[in-house]
């Protein structure tokens, strides 16, 4: 994951690029390459426990305006009202609503930190092109992810 980090980002997308993956590395997520759908891009799973955590794309030909994508997982762990306010604007913000591409069904309606959305997406989150300022609430997604794994 670094090196595709490392030769397809630079300045502050490779800083926090490597900033997140440091993170899951510490938490024990598992990179794993994807060789089916998305064989011929730099597309990786991140798992834990055998779980999915979240999505990453790096430098994705299809979407050239974006040099690195995060999805989350689909997960009622998102539903929490507990975190913090400044964690559920960021999550507000990159709550990913349905564009009509077929993989979610229109998407459906998600209680996402207390407040309710329509037509989201299957993954509930994408974030483009993350930044330092990001990392907070990255962070705070993959760890409510991580403990709704963990308690199963």
């Amino acid at each position: 994951m670094n090196k595709s980090i490392k030769d397809n980002l630079s300045g502050e997308m490779q800083q926090t690029a490597l900033s997140f993956a440091d993170f899951l590395l510490k938490n024990n997520i598992e990179f794993v390459k994807d060789n089916n759908y998305w064989k011929d891009k730099i597309y990786y799973l991140c798992k834990f426990k055998g779980g999915y955590v979240c999505f990453i794309a790096i430098k994705d030909p299809d979407e050239p305006e974006n040099d690195w994508t995060i999805w989350s997982e689909d997960s009622n762990a998102y539903e929490c009202e507990t975190v913090d306010e400044k964690i559920k604007i960021s999550a507000w913000r990159y709550v990913d609503h349905c564009g009509n591409c077929g993989s979610c069904g229109g998407g459906k309606t998600k209680n996402i930190f207390g407040k309710v959305f329509d037509r989201v997406c299957g993954c509930t989150f994408r974030i483009d092109n993350a930044t330092q300022n990001d990392l907070p609430f990255l962070k705070k997604m993959v760890e409510l992810r991580i403990a709704e794994i963990s308690d199963r």
